[in-house]
């Protein structure tokens, strides 16, 4: 019989207390509710074929919008026992929600009985739609039936709400983008707080002395923001980095010095950095981590003689795993978040300067970030770390500047009892790179930058931001919701 330990033992698997392999997340269900009424068949005998043609054509439209997600759709509903059928399939399927597809007018207590057969309360996102964005003088009376999506949508709504059931609406004609990306938003919000919720992020050390704003409870992570937290002794990380080879380490090494030019540091910088990457990935392999964050200052750096960032970085870039340091496991969900809806990897910075003439936040990084950010490698160059915190030689760190183009920033911030979500949209500048040896950004805002920052420093902040390109506003804002918490927007 093969003896079970616990993970801090620090020996091998089986673990009694981590998974024993990687528990893979099954495609998210979402149903889809399509709405026709059985009176008007009878007096309009065409009108039935039209209608399911029509909740046809939204539903492959919705089934394309939503890639990596199952869609059950068991077809037009127009009676209660067509109700019954749906929402006993939707109960069956494990649906995490349902879009709700008027067709036609139906009274609220068949749409009902499709949606109170579903355990859970899932998501509901009702879609109020219509052929066409506009009235035509031609219409007669069959037209305006086809097109009585609102009278359904409205009676639904009123009746929820005496119910105390949460809703989501959209509203757009049955061919407007608009609409199905705001749907995508939903879904996407929901589906990456569903993942988190199944995520393990590992935590070497434990926030930096003094950073108040990073502390954080457990319990607290893990019953609004989603993740199990894994406390792991440093040792852990110094056992993996003991067996990386040499050979492994030099052509890490030597794939860097090809990809991008170099200063101020020399061969043995570059192997020491790379050496931590490669420990890094072998210790998020042996727990099965989504997520890892570290206490690099006066920590690993001293452990490894190397400091941590570009280790960090590499596992970010090569792996596709978050990664913070410093404690920040807000930032660490942030990252985790903002990876997930844009599909590309953020930036870990902290606030820096403001700039009146160009409006923007000058952004400071904390060394963890991919090549991608700043573009072309040629963007890119390998430095000195700007900051020595106890490790040997000159440190290894990337030097750029984020490329131009809409950013989404925010952190969370433990706010006691709960969470607090910031969330903002720039747009990155193409503004000349400095030389800092660090990863940077200007990012322009919206509001008069004093006015910005006069907002954030009264709301309070956490000191560190998560950055990534892309628009991604709606679907945080939507996530805050689905974890139960405050959110803040500025721009």
């Amino acid at each position: 019989m093969e003896l079970v330990t616990s993970f801090e033992s620090g020996g091998s698997k089986p673990f009694g207390d981590v998974f024993t392999r990687k528990m893979e997340l099954p495609a998210m269900a979402v149903g889809i509710l399509g709405l026709g009424y059985f009176e008007y068949w009878r007096m309009y005998p065409a009108l039935r074929e039209t209608v399911r043609q029509d909740l046809d054509r939204i539903v492959a439209r919705l089934q394309k919008e939503l890639p990596g997600v199952r869609t059950v759709y068991p077809g037009m509903v127009d009676t209660l026992d067509r109700a019954g059928e749906a929402g006993d399939q939707f109960a069956a399927e494990q649906v995490s929600a349902v879009i709700v597809v008027a067709g036609t007018y139906l009274p609220d207590f068949i749409t009902l009985e499709a949606l109170n057969r579903i355990p859970g309360e899932p998501e509901l996102i009702l879609f109020n739609t219509q052929n066409g964005a506009d009235l035509s003088p031609d219409d007669q009376y069959v037209d305006t039936m086809r097109n009585s999506s609102l009278i359904a949508i409205s009676q639904l709504t009123g009746s929820l709400r005496k119910m105390k059931r949460e809703y989501q609406v959209v509203v757009g004609d049955s061919c407007d983008p608009e609409a199905y990306r705001k749907i995508r938003a939903h879904v996407e919000a929901l589906r990456a707080v569903r993942q988190l919720r199944h995520s393990t992020f590992g935590l070497i050390g434990h926030v930096f002395r003094g950073m108040y704003d990073l502390e954080f409870d457990r319990a607290r992570v893990r019953g609004f923001l989603g993740p199990e937290i894994l406390a792991l002794r440093p040792d852990f990380l110094v056992e993996c980095w003991e067996e990386v080879p040499q050979e492994e380490t030099a052509a890490a090494a030597d794939a860097l010095l090809k990809r991008f030019p170099c200063r101020d540091v020399d061969l043995d910088d570059i192997r020491r950095s790379c050496r931590i990457g490669l420990a890094m990935r072998r210790l998020c392999r042996k727990f099965d981590l989504d997520g890892l964050c570290f206490l690099g200052q006066h920590y690993l750096e001293k452990i490894t003689g190397a400091p941590a960032r570009m280790g960090a970085s590499m596992l970010l870039e090569e792996d596709h795993i978050p990664v913070c340091c410093e404690g920040d496991i807000g930032g660490l969900v942030m990252m985790t978040l903002l990876q997930n809806f844009t599909g590309s990897a953020p930036f870990q910075a902290e606030w820096g300067q403001f700039d009146l003439k160009n409006n923007a936040l000058f952004l400071l990084g904390h060394g963890i970030g991919a090549p991608a950010l700043a573009g072309e490698n040629g963007e890119v160059v390998l430095t000195h770390s700007p900051e020595e915190w106890g490790f040997k030689g000159s440190g290894l760190n990337y030097e750029l500047i984020l490329k131009p183009g809409t950013v989404t920033m925010g952190h969370f911030l433990n706010t006691g009892d709960s969470w607090r979500l910031l969330v903002s949209r720039g747009e990155s500048l193409g503004f000349p790179r400095l030389n800092c040896s660090e990863l940077h950004a200007m990012v322009k805002v919206q509001s008069p930058v004093r006015e910005y920052l006069t907002r954030v420093l009264e709301k309070g902040a956490a000191h560190h931001l998560i950055v990534a390109h892309g628009d991604v506003v709606e679907e945080l804002l939507h996530a805050a919701r689905r974890m139960r918490i405050e959110s803040f927007f500025i721009e």
